[in-house]
């Protein structure tokens, strides 16, 4: 190859393997070297220290070239064919030059005897990646097994080089590119022979090359040992490529250990995506199971209570009212637990809806207060409330869960404490101007916790000290649930604890505020909360009301009408949809309460039926009563064309609430 061939050569491989190259010069002795670089544009105000660029030189001119410690083949792509083959390695050495403006990495690489090349690239931004980089190329380079420069235009095989010892390949150079594509095709396995011919075609290729700088192809080929081995093919534009100057670099890589540990890896995604499958259709069923199991236990449980209700409303007798609240206790333990259960599972398949809305703190203590004060009487335990004066008296967050979870850890201390103390303390902090973190303390006198078991006590399904607790009645689930509920809400449960002593359990939770007016003194507000609750829960009375009760279950149908019975409204009853469509033109109905899984048709089904009617019957108020209680429940059945959502066990006064709401005025007495 002629000197300026080899120079043209060089420097256009520079260029096409380094897209962050600046420059490439070649240099024949030191001087040159520092000369060249403070005349260079691109340094302007960066010149590196002259000595040690003398050193540099003179390091790669007297470098053992045949020690591969010290060589570096990423750089034999830039020497002649007589030189590329890998048992002639070229040394070479890099200097790195920074400063507050510019860095550039030079990399000084050994030609011949005489001759050395200097190639400038820019590595800003790039500086703390130099090391991986330099690693990265080092792979490639070291994988490359043949390339070649082609004139498209000409059909010209310009420079070959191939890195395998002994190789045959030099007379690929000044052949026709044609010509060489078939001699090529025959390393190819019989399938892939067409494709290679197709993609290999200057058409295809230039076609390709105008969208993108290279493009590739990855097939398997045979090796100097006669192996079939994976191979990348890539067709890469040179600088100034165009259609008129059709110059491409041929490369072909060797990634056959790459390939098979891809192809591993493919089988590896298989397996888990297959198992992941399996996983999805085990939770689905799962979760109906669950859903199915709360359904199911909730429809008696509904019956239980509500008849229990009416001797508890109706019964003179002391000993019987006594076993009936008896019987209602036992009948809201075993409903806890199985709210337990499905909310574990809704947490689990990530299910679990927080659905923020405006609430008073007040009402929010107070209900708490009203919900465990059962609980605290059957065991003599005082209940002590530190509310804060200065806490927001509006707020807007997920009552629901919030006060779920303050009833979670009340029960959890009053379950383990024999006597003493619970104490509920609360109080505020500001964050931003409409923001605060409300902070929660539950402390107990209870049995406390050992060190040991600190670990276990948010494990699901497992319960502390058990040979002490073991008569102590749940699921091991609260504490859990607590956790979970809290971190969705961006919080987290803390917890000190004294081993027959008492414990604490703390956590602060962000929440909007909505009326920055203090709540003032507890006690006050509590009373004016109270006198309010009372007020309001006047006797509901709607004899001129008409309402259909719907519901496969024929014990459900007698606790509604029982339920309401002293409101005077005129209840009827359908055991199916189609009962329910027969009925409705009887009468004008002013409310129809619906049950949502009913044998034939059911809820839903009936709801479409009564809306097709028009008319009257598109705005007649129809509620969903139902046990299927899944998360998000209500949104969904309000989406479905259902004016609203009770669930069951039926609770009275949730009831009576929405019968007050959708009831037209001119029903009530």
């Amino acid at each position: 190859m002629e000197e300026s061939q080899k120079n043209e050569f060089i420097i256009k491989l520079a260029r096409q393997f380094y897209e962050d190259c600046v420059a490439v010069y070649l240099l024949d002795n030191e001087e040159s070297v520092y000369e060249t670089l403070k005349s260079e544009k691109y340094f302007e105000d960066i010149v590196p220290d002259k000595g040690s660029l003398k050193s540099l030189y003179r390091m790669i001119l007297f470098n053992d070239t045949e020690g591969k410690e010290n060589a570096n083949s990423k750089y034999a792509v830039f020497t002649d064919e007589s030189l590329f083959r890998r048992n002639r390695y070229q040394g070479s050495l890099t200097l790195n030059i920074h400063n507050e403006k510019k860095n550039f990495e030079i990399n000084i690489i050994k030609i011949d005897d005489r001759l050395s090349g200097m190639i400038l690239r820019s590595i800003d931004e790039k500086s703390n990646n130099d090391v991986i980089e330099k690693e990265k190329m080092d792979a490639i380079q070291d994988s490359l097994l043949f390339s070649m420069i082609v004139d498209l235009k000409e059909d010209e095989c310009i420079s070959a080089n191939t890195t395998e010892a002994n190789s045959d390949r030099q007379d690929y150079v000044n052949i026709k590119y044609s010509d060489w594509r078939l001699q090529i095709v025959n390393m190819f396995l019989p399938d892939d022979k067409n494709m290679f011919l197709h993609m290999s075609s200057p058409e295809y290729i230039m076609d390709m090359l105008d969208k993108h700088k290279s493009f590739k192809i990855e097939l398997e080929m045979i090796n100097m040992q006669g192996e079939y081995i994976w191979v990348r093919l890539m067709f890469s534009r040179m600088k100034g490529y165009s259609r008129e100057n059709p110059r491409v670099v041929y490369t072909v890589r060797d990634i056959d250990q790459e390939m098979k540990r891809l192809l591993n890896q493919a089988n590896i995604i298989k397996a888990v995506e297959e198992q992941n499958e399996k996983l999805k259709t085990s939770d689905k069923a799962k979760s109906v199971f669950i859903s199915n199991m709360s359904h199911e236990i909730r429809t008696p449980i509904n019956a239980v209570l509500g008849m229990n209700e009416m001797i508890i409303r109706e019964t003179t007798d002391e000993k019987i009212r006594s076993y009936a609240y008896d019987i209602k206790n036992a009948s809201k333990i075993l409903l806890s637990i199985i709210n337990d259960i499905l909310d574990f599972s809704k947490i689990e398949s990530g299910k679990m809806e927080i659905v923020p809305v405006e609430y008073d703190i007040v009402s929010l203590v107070n209900d708490v207060k009203n919900l465990i004060s059962v609980k605290l009487k059957e065991k003599s335990l005082e209940l002590i409330l530190n509310i804060s004066p200065d806490i927001p008296r509006k707020l807007y967050g997920d009552e629901i869960r919030i006060t779920q979870i303050l009833i979670n850890l009340m029960t959890n201390a009053i379950k383990y404490t024999e006597k003493g103390t619970i104490t509920l303390v609360m109080d505020s902090q500001k964050l931003s101007d409409d923001r605060i973190g409300l902070k929660v303390r539950v402390q107990d006198t209870g049995i406390g916790i050992r060190k040991e078991d600190m670990e276990k006590l948010f494990s699901e399904f497992q319960r502390l000290d058990e040979r002490r607790n073991r008569n102590i009645e749940g699921t091991g689930l609260g504490m859990s649930i607590v956790l979970r509920l809290l971190e969705q809400m961006d919080s987290k449960l803390e917890v000190e604890s004294i081993y027959g002593e008492g414990s604490t359990f703390y956590f602060t939770l962000p929440q909007r505020v909505v009326d920055a007016t203090p709540i003032g003194r507890f006690d006050d507000r509590h009373d004016e909360n109270a006198t309010r609750v009372q007020n309001s829960q006047n006797v509901l009375k709607a004899s001129k009301a008409k309402i259909l009760v719907v519901d496969d279950n024929r014990v459900n149908l007698k606790v509604v009408k029982a339920l309401l019975k002293t409101t005077g409204i005129e209840i009827d009853l359908a055991d199916s949809g189609k009962k329910c469509l027969e009925m409705l033109p009887q009468k004008p109905y002013h409310l129809v309460l619906l049950d949502h899984f009913m044998p034939n048709m059911d809820g839903i089904e009936t709801l479409q039926k009564i809306r097709e009617m028009g008319g009257f019957y598109s705005t007649l108020p129809v509620i969903a009563l139902t046990a299927n209680v899944v998360s998000g429940a209500k949104d969904n059945y309000v989406s479905l064309g259902f004016t609203d959502f009770l669930e069951k066990p039926i609770n009275v006064d949730k009831m009576e609430d929405a019968l007050r709401n959708y009831l037209p005025k001119e029903c009530f007495d």
